[in-house]
């Protein structure tokens, strides 16, 4: 019985004096490769989503990942152990550049004398919200929004759902494209 104990107490200092996992990548790693998938589910991927959400809802917005450098990876575990600046304005960091945060606000409401009306608008920012520009905003319009958009990367985007009635809603994506130029975007993320 009383190695039983010894045994069970032992267990338990092991299990709660058991150093955390080390991580050998930084979340933005993590954001970049999770995104790139779909965000599977898995811790991981589940922590790499909840942060980029966290950059991008507020505003003004955090820029959605910067770049995989595994800057904060120990010289233990083969990384640089720094904290160095990466010079993005290279050729082969030009896929960053590529990266857009799409904002979008629509609402729909009645006026006394012309009925229905629909306003919205499209913004488009860099991926450090420094320079942004309005690819469309309307105002006072007699239809609502059409389905689709060109980005700023070329793409055709399809606009988040209208609601019935009347109705206020906010929505963001990323855009993003990869080394070889191809562009994606991720979902409409309401908030």
């Amino acid at each position: 019985m009383r190695r039983r104990v010894m045994a069970a107490a032992i267990g338990v200092m092991a299990a709660l004096g058991a150093p955390e996992k080390a991580r050998a990548y930084d979340i933005d790693c993590a954001i970049m490769l999770c995104m790139a998938g779909g965000f599977p589910p898995s811790a991981v991927c589940a922590r790499a989503y909840r942060t980029m959400i966290r950059r991008i809802t507020p505003w003004p917005s955090l820029p959605p990942f910067g770049v995989c450098t595994f800057a904060h990876v120990p010289v233990e575990l083969g990384g640089p152990g720094g904290e160095g600046e990466l010079d993005t304005s290279l050729p082969e960091y030009e896929w960053l550049n590529r990266t857009h945060v799409i904002w979008f606000t629509g609402q729909s409401y009645e006026t006394r004398d012309d009925g229905r009306k629909w306003r919205w608008s499209i913004k488009s920012c860099d991926r450090e919200n420094r320079i942004c520009r309005y690819i469309q905003r309307v105002s006072g319009a007699d239809r609502p929004w059409s389905e689709t958009f060109i980005s700023e990367g070329g793409q055709v985007v399809k606009f988040p759902s209208r609601g019935r009635g009347e109705f206020y809603t906010r929505g963001i994506l990323v855009e993003y494209g990869d080394y070889e130029g191809n562009m994606g975007h991720s979902e409409w993320f309401s908030y």
